[in-house]
């Protein structure tokens, strides 16, 4: 009897840890649906409009649950949603709509430019999307009041130092212009990473949306140049 006492009471434990340690990587799963259900109400509420859940999501690092949303009125765009231990809440939602507004205008004329780079993306910095929001209304990329959070990034595995520096200045300056007719929101930072390379030298151009209005000629782009 006691054996079968110490056999079940090490099972019970072995369980308590198992569901310890399964909560503690996935989350409640009652929790993960009701925080998830309850931010949709939040987002509805917050932009006026519909959206449905991807699905529910539990961040294990920081202890904080939400979802995958997706707006009815922009199908191809999912954003995250998270509810902290505070009680706030945030969203990546107009962080989403940039990118994807700018992977739509302005993305197919850079990879035109730099054809033969490998990679030629937009990029934002995540969590400024609530400052520009106001009253539910978010700003295009082309308007909102940070000059310095959106970018086009270009990357090439190339040797820094086998690079032509007078063809890519003219390649950036060419996209600037174009850039400039858009808008002064969104920059560029154009790169250069070889791990094959025989030195340890980089460098590469980054170029702040608010600094576009200052480039006249392709002799300014020097000065964007960051050698490491």
């Amino acid at each position: 009897m006691k054996k079968k006492i110490v056999w079940g009471s090490f099972l019970v434990g072995i369980i308590a840890i198992c569901i310890f340690l399964f909560i503690s990587f996935f989350g409640n799963p009652i929790k993960k649906y009701t925080v998830s259900r309850e931010l949709i109400n939040k987002l509805e509420e917050k932009y006026d409009e519909k959206f449905t859940l991807v699905k529910s999501s539990y961040n294990w690092k920081f202890g904080t649950y939400g979802g995958v949303y997706q707006p009815e009125k922009h199908k191809n765009i999912q954003f995250t949603a998270e509810k902290y231990q505070t009680g706030n809440f945030s969203d990546y939602y107009p962080e989403e709509i940039w990118l994807y507004e700018m992977e739509k205008e302005l993305i197919p004329k850079a990879k035109e430019i730099f054809s033969d780079y490998d990679q030629v993306e937009a990029s934002t910095v995540w969590g400024i999307g609530s400052d520009e929001v106001k009253e539910g209304s978010i700003p295009t990329y082309k308007d909102i009041s940070k000059g310095d959070a959106l970018q086009i990034i270009i990357r090439a595995k190339v040797a820094y130092t086998d690079v032509n520096k007078e063809e890519v200045e003219q390649q950036i300056f060419t996209l600037v212009q174009f850039l400039k007719e858009k808008s002064n929101t969104v920059g560029l930072m154009v790169a250069f990473d070889s791990p094959e390379a025989a030195n340890n030298e980089s460098g590469f151009y980054n170029i702040a949306g608010q600094n576009l209005r200052d480039i006249s000629n392709v002799s300014d782009i020097k000065k964007y140049l960051i050698e490491l």
